[in-house]
């Protein structure tokens, strides 16, 4: 009666281009760009990525390093060490219906959304008495677009029993929750789930990926299945994060920062303005992992070029382009300045941890999706942090 109707999420997509089909190039926005895909897009922006991707690693590396140095046990200490101050934050995104086995333990547990597929009550609520279960002294959950119960405007279980927030949870919509630990630490942090509209263009993609990536037989029953959206040119981040919060617990990633280039400019505008000690995130399956930013000439220098000549177009946009062009050789010549002074550096930040690169306030970025890529599959690791 409906074979149609069926197929149609999969029907409205763009098939691969001949490139992805040969796996040489993007099959979809949710799978990361091959080397030719950035080359053919612009060398200018293929440059500035594999620029930064050095240039972070290599700060990043170093940062571990130091942070590892400043918490050691003194030798001189005869009972306590420096790092009994420390929290250790353990970070969990898109696990999509599935129980994390072996769950590092620590301090805080952070969840930053699409705890379910479909969101439904009784999803959500398998899912935080799962989290609730854990031993760690605090838990805090953001929601995702999955999670749809919680945002009415896509609620799709509408006379259904609430899901219940288990004891020991903070549940963050826009809110900011300020946690006292054992050690006598106190962290703030702020939680919001709100997310660019899914997709390139529609939902499309996302209804794909209910087909075929979480085995869905049929796509979901309603056309508003993701939650609390908004259209990427109206982005609701600006001033709304607290000044001086430790912790940024968001579903969307921060744009061109393990995001396959499509998270949230807005998002970035924000976190560029409260500069967190770490900013929590997921959503983008194939961009899990950590990165550690430092707000300076070389980041911004590299963002700037990554969000050059996207609109570059016909007649009018080559000529933009070619005028634009000695600005982006500056700032790609700024990014290249640094990656040599960082590969100079290295060795030295390495032997002695606690000099330029050690004192920098940074804030350490964590994709902590658990979903290996878009298989539907556990297969990341847990990301841990020590604050």
């Amino acid at each position: 009666m409906s074979e149609p109707k069926r197929s149609s999420p999969a029907a409205a997509l763009t098939p691969p281009t001949l490139l992805g089909r040969l796996g040489l190039g993007q099959r979809s926005p949710w799978d990361p760009p091959t080397v030719l895909d950035r080359l053919l897009a612009s060398p200018v922006r293929a440059a500035a990525h594999y620029l930064w991707q050095w240039i972070a690693a290599a700060r990043g590396w170093a940062a571990a390093v130091a942070n590892r140095a400043r918490h050691a046990p003194s030798p001189l200490s005869s009972s306590s060490s420096s790092s009994s101050s420390v929290v250790r934050v353990v970070c969990l995104s898109d696990t999509h219906d599935q129980i994390v086995p072996d769950v590092p333990g620590g301090d805080l547990l952070i969840h930053a959304g699409d705890l379910t597929n479909n969101g439904t009550p009784a999803d959500l609520q398998r899912q935080l008495d799962w989290l609730a279960s854990l031993p760690h002294e605090h838990k805090v959950v953001v929601c995702g677009n999955h999670d749809s119960w919680f945002d009415p405007a896509a609620r799709v279980a509408a006379g259904m029993p609430a899901p219940r927030i288990p004891a020991g949870i903070h549940y963050l919509e826009h809110d900011t929750a300020t946690l006292t630990f054992a050690n006598g630490r106190r962290l703030t942090v702020y939680g919001a789930p709100d997310i660019p509209k899914c997709g390139p263009e529609s939902f499309s993609w996302v209804l794909h990926l209910a087909v075929c990536c979480f085995q869905y037989t049929t796509a979901p029953s309603s056309p508003t299945f993701n939650s609390f959206q908004y259209e990427r040119s109206s982005p609701p981040w600006q001033d709304t994060i607290p000044a001086g919060v430790d912790i940024l617990v968001t579903h969307p990633p921060p744009r061109y920062h393990l995001d396959l280039g499509i998270g949230c400019a807005g998002l970035l505008q924000e976190v560029w303005r409260v500069r967190p000690k770490l900013n929590v995130f997921g959503h983008i399956h194939w961009g899990a992992g950590r990165q550690v930013v430092f707000w300076d000439a070389s980041q911004r220098a590299y963002e700037v070029l990554m969000e050059a000549d996207k609109a570059d177009v016909g007649v009018r946009g080559l000529l933009s382009s070619l005028a634009a062009l000695p600005g982006r050789l500056l700032n790609l010549g700024r990014l290249l300045a640094t990656a040599v002074v960082t590969s100079l550096l290295l060795p030295l930040w390495l032997v002695a941890p606690t000099s330029r690169v050690g004192r920098t306030n940074g804030t350490v970025l964590i994709n902590a999706g658990q979903m290996h890529g878009n298989t539907g599959r556990l297969g990341r690791n847990v990301q841990v942090v020590d604050l």
